[in-house]
């Protein structure tokens, strides 16, 4: 079964980065984003979050900012759930290649395989 994405971000950008991803690539399947808004409570969003990956088999949570609340809760949850894996710093680069390396990696494996091929995108354009 394919590896289920999440986006945990502040405010509606997980679902703009998702729609832009898809006019690069096409539909972006078994991913689903989840908005933590300024009148949600922690528990609020958490409930939703159970929701989203009740009966998946294994899910990687992309989040927006290291040290927001979406990426603190997204580490809780990784340590918490043995199939639950967590990267952050999210953006059109991450999403793609986490799209297109799940169908032949998941768990840890594709985690580090993200990190290490993100990293290699960050560029310097001037030089």
């Amino acid at each position: 079964m394919k590896t289920k994405i999440i986006l945990l971000t502040h405010g509606g950008w997980g679902e703009e980065l998702l729609q832009s991803a898809q006019m690069v690539v096409g539909k972006i399947e078994c991913c689903e984003t989840l908005s933590l808004m300024p009148e949600d409570s922690i528990s609020n969003y958490m409930q939703r979050i159970d929701a989203a990956i009740e009966n998946a088999e294994n899910v990687l949570l992309l989040t927006d900012l290291a040290g927001g609340t979406p990426s603190n809760i997204a580490g809780v949850y990784a340590k918490k759930y043995g199939t639950v894996y967590a990267v952050c710093g999210l953006n059109m680069e991450m999403l793609i290649c986490a799209d297109n390396l799940r169908n032949t990696y998941y768990g840890g494996e594709l985690v580090d395989k993200i990190e290490i091929s993100v990293k290699e995108k960050i560029l310097n354009l001037k030089r």
